[in-house]
């Protein structure tokens, strides 16, 4: 088990064979699955609150609650007796926000949420977020590289999703609520007339801004909080595995706007699998419009599985393909 993950789970009094620290225990974020693990091993309700959908596929088939595409402080509401949260820190502030309000508003008559990371991911802003929702606010004594963030007396908050520029902003979803650049020269790529998309899929459609306005269009994600913020401003997006849920050849475009980090750091192989699946979900004859970060040689991987690849648009920050 990861350090970080064992100071989580020590921080929480969750320890195996024991009583359970609660009655109900909440997972917000866990890579690599151990916290559901212990969690299980408790003999507690668990709670799988986890954006992504492949850890929920499979904290699901372990017995787990999980909350998947449904608005968490929606699916948390009503709910009683002590609770406590347990999970990784996330990177972004809106994503604690979300996560820290929709916990502290559940009506849990005791909740305590327990979030660990690396110290230099750690920072006062993230104490200041929590503050918020939370009437004690501290962090651990620290382990090697890593503490954890602790809250608890729930204050009478909720949540309300950001909303601007014609898109909401639910959760962590990447950009908020506005458009992304990459997002937006991958836009401006596409052709000007809609029909001539035929069925149009979103590859990884974070808050929407690609397909936003487009006839029929069809969206994925595999981040619940994009999904949610989608389906906002009324885009029909679908919760899953790189468009698992669609069968093969059903789409004539795809456009796909791929993440390069994973949690803090930049992993340009994120892009194989999308790549997979828009091959997969293509009709013959079918095109991908793809946007990358022009530093990264995503261009390589396109021609392996494309015969035909050409440059829309580059600059300094971002490169354009069509591929067929």
């Amino acid at each position: 088990m990861l350090a970080v993950d064992q100071l989580i789970l020590e921080v929480a009094g969750i320890t195996e064979g024991a009583e359970p620290a609660a009655a109900t225990i909440l997972i917000t974020e866990d890579p690599s699955g151990d916290l559901l693990a212990a969690a299980l091993a408790t003999g507690a309700e668990v709670v799988f609150c986890d954006a992504d959908y492949t850890r929920s596929q499979a904290a699901a088939q372990r017995g787990a609650r999980v909350i998947g595409d449904t608005r968490l402080d929606i699916a948390l509401a009503g709910s009683t007796g002590t609770a406590v949260a347990i999970g990784r820190a996330p990177k972004s502030l809106a994503r604690l926000d979300y996560v820290a309000r929709s916990i502290a508003g559940a009506g849990f008559s005791e909740v305590q949420l327990v979030l660990g990371g690396n110290n230099k991911h750690l920072s006062r802003t993230m104490n200041t977020t929590l503050e918020e929702s939370f009437e004690n606010v501290a962090a651990s004594r620290g382990r090697g590289k890593f503490r954890c963030l602790v809250a608890s007396v729930p204050r009478n908050v909720t949540y309300t999703p950001r909303e601007a520029n014609g898109f909401v902003a639910i959760g962590g979803v990447f950009s908020g609520p506005k458009e992304d650049r990459g997002g937006a020269a991958l836009r401006a790529a596409l052709p000007s007339e809609s029909v001539e998309f035929g069925r149009f899929l979103d590859l990884g459609c974070g808050n929407g801004s690609v397909s936003r306005g487009i006839a029929g269009a069809c969206a994925t994600d595999s981040d619940a909080d994009a999904v949610l913020s989608a389906r906002a401003i009324g885009i029909d997006a679908t919760w899953d595995d790189a468009g698992s849920r669609f069968p093969d050849g059903a789409f004539d475009t795809i456009a796909l706007n791929p993440p390069f980090h994973d949690g803090t750091a930049v992993d340009a192989t994120l892009v194989q699998h999308l790549l997979d699946a828009a091959v997969r979900l293509l009709a013959p004859g079918g095109v991908l419009y793809l946007v990358h970060n022009s530093h990264l040689r995503y261009r390589g991987e396109v021609e392996r599985r494309f015969s035909t690849v050409e440059q829309l648009h580059r600059d300094a920050t971002f490169t354009v393909l069509r591929a067929s």
